[in-house]
């Protein structure tokens, strides 16, 4: 069952039957729906079908292939990842620098292989904020009573898949919640102790720039902290003509791209040429793709999800149509990409298989996102069929090491 507050509408294209998600302030259903229609009608032949024995479409064959950039989040040794990850075909990593002896070896490796270095930035992160503020007790984002009992019912599901728990993204269940905690970005010392860490990150010679992550609510549209509702009375107040859920919402929204795009302009300032990219997570119910709104150089946005189940072909194109057109609509600077998940933990999740995995990125490029981002890159490179099916979308045919002399 979905989530009981995300209306839904089917629309008939091209013998097509696709899921709209009702999006708040972006009006775009229209477009939504012409997309579809295009994507739907005009399709780029595979080498081979996908029943056949790769199904995969060659990278070096296909229509465009030299603009596509793919971007992987992960992490490991340095050492043991970059030039494989250059083998593959990635342009970019996203990793953590707290160890910066190896984030600096990440940079260094990077150079040689051709591949840009991103420091990872996260929301949920604790440490940072105790390290600015080591006598301070963190300011946690909050939920209602129900919402709290719908952490405890996730945190102790222990089966395999947790009873489709989508883990940050769109929501399967009646009620889902992000199991990690997030720091309440309404707080003003928050966005200082994110100032500090850009500063950090920036610092490293050669790095590329920042990857926003986890910037979001735990309960997908909102924090009920103090904080939070001491804000919302006064937003309350500054437009009394407004219901309280609409208020609710807007201030919501409104804060969040605020948040982002404070963060981007500050980077900006620290270091010109630093670029700023970021995946929209978690999930924010009341418009799912609310990236455009962000001024950062790259927004990547979820179209095909890590866990079962897995979206359709035609959802995935979809949202890869609006993500790739509809990116400059409000910043001329940002380009839009598509984040596909895929994890190798067999044991805890359904793992995407070799044809699987065509299919979406597939109907992502079908879609028109020559970006793509990935996470988990190590999951990528540690799985021989992954690491093959995204060579053939990215790799060049004549490239087994990229390394510059």
């Amino acid at each position: 069952m979905r989530h009981e507050n995300v209306s839904k509408k089917i629309v008939r294209k091209c013998g097509v039957e696709l899921q709209c998600i009702r999006k708040y302030r972006m009006k775009w259903l229209p477009i939504l729906c012409c997309i579809t229609l295009a994507a739907s009608c005009v399709v780029t032949p595979p080498r081979s079908s996908l029943h056949g024995q790769s199904g995969a479409i060659s990278g070096s064959e296909s229509t465009g292939a030299e603009r596509r950039i793919l971007t992987g989040w992960g992490g490991g040794n340095a050492g043991d990842v970059v030039s494989r990850a250059a083998e593959v075909g990635f342009k970019e990593l996203v990793v953590h620098h707290d160890n910066a002896t190896n984030f600096t070896h990440f940079i260094e490796l990077g150079k040689q292989y051709g591949i840009g270095i991103y420091a990872w930035l996260y929301l949920g992160d604790i440490p940072a904020w105790k390290k600015a503020y080591p006598n301070t007790t963190p300011p946690l984002q909050m939920m209602n009573d129900n919402e709290e009992e719908a952490l405890k019912r996730i945190k102790a599901d222990k089966t395999p898949g947790k009873s489709g728990y989508q883990f940050g993204g769109e929501p399967v269940n009646e009620v889902e919640v992000l199991e990690t905690p997030l720091l309440c970005f309404h707080d003003p010392r928050v966005i200082e102790v994110f100032k500090k860490q850009i500063d950090e990150m920036l610092a490293f010679p050669g790095v590329k720039g920042v990857a926003f992550d986890y910037i979001g609510y735990q309960n997908y549209r909102c924090c009920r902290c103090p904080i939070s509702q001491m804000q919302l009375e006064t937003y309350q107040k500054q437009h009394p003509e407004l219901s309280r859920e609409t208020v609710l919402e807007r201030f919501s929204f409104e804060t969040l791209v605020d948040f982002n795009n404070c963060l981007s302009r500050y980077a900006r300032a620290v270091k010109s040429d630093a670029k700023v990219i970021t995946h929209v997570y978690p999930v924010y119910l009341p418009e799912p793709l609310y990236g455009n709104h962000l001024d950062l150089d790259v927004c990547g946005q979820t179209a095909a999800w890590f866990f079962a189940p897995f979206w359709s072909v035609e959802k995935i194109k979809a949202y890869s149509s609006i993500i790739a057109r509809e990116a400059k609509r409000y910043h001329a600077r940002q380009n839009g990409a598509a984040l596909i998940g895929y994890y190798n933990a067999p044991d805890k999740y359904r793992v995407k298989s070799k044809e699987r995995l065509v299919a979406e990125l597939k109907a992502i490029l079908d879609g028109g996102c020559l970006r793509v981002h990935v996470c988990s890159f190590n999951d990528v490179l540690k799985t021989t069929d992954a690491a093959e099916v995204f060579c053939n979308f990215f790799g060049k045919s004549d490239r087994q090491s990229t390394k510059k002399e």
